[in-house]
């Protein structure tokens, strides 16, 4: 078996529960009876495979390593030194995204469209938005429009991603509509593993994406960081109101039901620090470098491996991920409030170049952001840690605003679409680079089961070629 390709999850193990103001998911269904799945089924199945194999998968495990958060006990060149192949990536293409997320999700906004099961239409168009934001930031031109044809389009055309961009704002803005809807076809359910059929946070939630998407294409053709700051600003006012909205997925400790870094981290092993990270917490006092690391076990000492260094590090001389980092009982984040005060405070920045301004958000993101690793934000290492490092000047304001949001979103893709769209923080190439690249990847590479079965022009693609929003020199 490919090292890249392992973990699987009973989904029958997880037992979540969540409550809010208005619901709107069904328990009336008799599955006896049922010539289709539910609503209900598909949508928990489709947010089980969403967190499991997306956001906390492979394409959150890359971003770790390329951006030089993590790194692969193994001799280079390997994962964390680009050794990321078209055949590595069939899984999340072939068996993950198209079929058991993004079809699944289609079949759940048609059906439920036909339906009248508004509110259950307009998650679908969320998750759909959300999962095709993730595809096309990982390979740039992909299918949407033609791909969901099954038998009748075996072949589908790529759009590019700009339109795809477009629709994703069009999922989003039809999705914030049918949310105000009045909704009485179904009742409340917890089958809804993300918010329990919360009607106002899956709108939270929407505002939140198209917040971050706004920023997403900062520096695209034709648009400038003004306007689209603009838009993020104007997303946020109708967005998160505080942590308690986090689109989050509970996993637990039960057999199977483990969350996917505690079965990475355990199952798999040779995952530790990078040197540059711990370098960079180290070099700032940051009290968080003892929640994301632990100490080595020989020195006591925390010590990141070299990325791409000739050698393995010997058991014990390098850090292990923190504890709170892969849980069995973790939480995967789809977007957090501590990262919406990110966005706001770039957006800020870029709509107004007032310091000023900028300063107060940029604090409580920092010390949101340490609330959620399970520090407590009024203490005096924080606080410390915060007048020392988080002091804005026209000069650092965007570094050190980017910076802070690259520790915050520690183990998330967006780590990786950041550090793409803006190139902050300042990373270089590892060591001994697979093939001898003299740049991190941009993108990857088209699968090997795309190009073998449906020839596009785009394949096989190249990783050091910049996706369509990715123009920031």
């Amino acid at each position: 078996m490919n090292k890249k390709i392992i973990i699987s999850i009973l989904a029958g193990g997880i037992l979540l529960s969540g409550a809010g103001c208005k619901k709107f998911l069904d328990v009336n269904d008799d599955p006896a009876s049922a010539t289709k799945v539910s609503d209900a089924l598909l949508l928990s199945g489709v947010e089980l495979t969403t967190a499991f194999s997306i956001t906390g998968g492979y394409p959150a495990r890359t971003s770790a390593f390329w951006t030089q958060q993590l790194a692969y006990n193994q001799a280079g060149p390997d994962w964390d030194s680009y050794e990321v192949t078209s055949s590595d990536v069939n899984n999340t293409w072939a068996f993950d995204m198209y079929p058991a997320v993004l079809q699944n999700l289609k079949t759940l906004e048609s059906q439920a469209n036909a339906a009248g099961h508004k509110h259950y239409e307009a998650v679908a168009k969320i998750l759909i938005a959300y999962n095709m934001a993730v595809t096309t930031d990982l390979w740039n031109d992909v299918p949407y429009s033609k791909a969901f044809g099954g038998f009748g389009n075996l072949k589908p055309s790529y759009d590019s991603q700009k339109d795809i961009y477009t629709a994703i704002g069009g999922l989003l803005d039809a999705a914030i509509t049918l949310l105000g809807q009045e909704d009485k076809t179904v009742v409340p359910d917890a089958k809804d593993l993300i918010f329990s059929g919360d009607v106002d946070k899956w709108t939270s939630f929407a505002y939140f994406l198209k917040a971050r998407y706004a920023l997403r294409l900062s520096y695209a053709p034709g648009n400038t960081p003004v306007q689209q700051a603009q838009a993020a600003l104007t997303a946020i006012a109708k967005a998160f109101p505080d942590e308690t909205g986090n689109a989050a997925f509970q996993f637990t400790t039960g057999a199977g039901a483990e969350s996917p870094w505690y079965q990475f981290v355990q199952n798999w092993g040779s995952v530790v620090s990078s040197n540059t990270f711990i370098n960079f917490l180290k070099a700032k006092n940051d009290p968080r470098l003892a929640v994301v690391a632990k100490p080595a076990e020989n020195s006591g000492e925390y010590v990141g491996r070299v990325i791409g260094a000739s050698l393995t590090s010997p058991a014990g001389s390098v850090s292990d991920v923190g504890d709170a980092f892969n849980a069995a009982d973790q939480k995967i984040n789809l977007g957090t409030y501590d990262e919406q005060l990110f966005i706001k405070a770039e957006a800020t920045f870029l709509a107004t170049n007032d310091i000023a301004a900028t300063q107060p958000i940029l604090k409580e993101a920092v010390e949101a952001t340490m609330q959620r690793f399970g520090l407590d934000p009024s203490s005096a290492a924080v606080q410390t840690y915060i007048t020392a490092n988080c002091t804005l000047t026209p000069a650092n304001a965007y570094e050190v605003i980017m910076y802070e949001k690259y520790i915050s979103n520690f183990e998330t893709l967006e780590a990786y679409n950041d550090w793409r769209r803006t190139n902050l923080p300042k990373l270089t190439v590892v060591q001994n680079a697979y093939l001898g690249m003299t740049t991190i990847p941009r993108r990857w590479l088209y699968p090997a089961s795309e190009n073998n079965t449906n020839k596009q022009p785009q394949q096989p693609g190249v990783m050091t070629d910049r996706v369509w929003w990715d123009t920031k020199q």
